[in-house]
């Protein structure tokens, strides 16, 4: 199959070449369309992140990161009928540190005050509520001031409608900043 020029040779390697990619493209294709179910049974979608978190066990509120998870879970459950923006923050008090009581305690300047959803006003007229789901990072900061922990936050939030329609919103990640105190660990800050 060669010739001076060499082409019959590299036109014969290329066809086997692509024929080889087709033949590992098809068997790639015919396995992923019979799944890892048994026959007879549909593929089910795969979990999402919140579904897999949520049965695991909440994280114990005595811990840094468990604080955190605790007091952001206050902080972004949001009951517009019933109360004014921000009050979820009052609400979390109890896993609050010396700088958000602080940031509670004084009045507000308005230029610090945190902005409503654009959405509140609706929600609160038709009686939706905001639920919220916190989960920490697995992710570990570096480690500095033993009494000073930083953590990544999951925040995941759904409008719950009073017909039971239930809609996403999207997700956030905050780092969440917890200090020892004589209480314990407490939420001292987030952004």
């Amino acid at each position: 199959m060669r010739c001076r020029s060499g082409r019959i040779a590299w036109k014969v390697t290329a066809q086997r070449t692509i024929l080889g990619v087709m033949l590992m493209a098809s068997v790639t294709l015919s396995a992923a369309a019979c799944g890892s179910g048994e026959s007879g049974s549909p593929a089910e979608p795969p979990a999402s992140t919140t579904r897999q978190l949520a049965a695991v066990p909440a994280p114990d509120p005595s811990t840094p990161d468990g604080v955190a998870v605790a007091a952001l879970q206050q902080v972004y459950t949001w009951n517009p009928a019933t109360e004014a923006p921000g009050a979820s923050l009052a609400r979390a008090r109890k896993w609050l540190g010396p700088s958000l009581i602080r940031t509670l305690d004084t009045p507000p300047t308005g230029v610090d005050t945190p902005k409503p959803s654009l959405q509140w006003a609706d929600w609160g007229r038709e009686g939706a509520h905001v639920e919220a789901f916190t989960f920490a990072s697995g992710e570990k900061a570096p480690v500095g001031d033993p009494d000073h922990q930083q953590y990544k936050i999951g925040i995941e939030q759904t409008v719950v409608h009073p017909d039971g329609r239930r809609e996403p919103l999207p997700p956030a990640t905050v780092i969440a900043t917890v200090v020892r105190t004589t209480d314990g660990w407490r939420l001292d800050g987030f952004r």
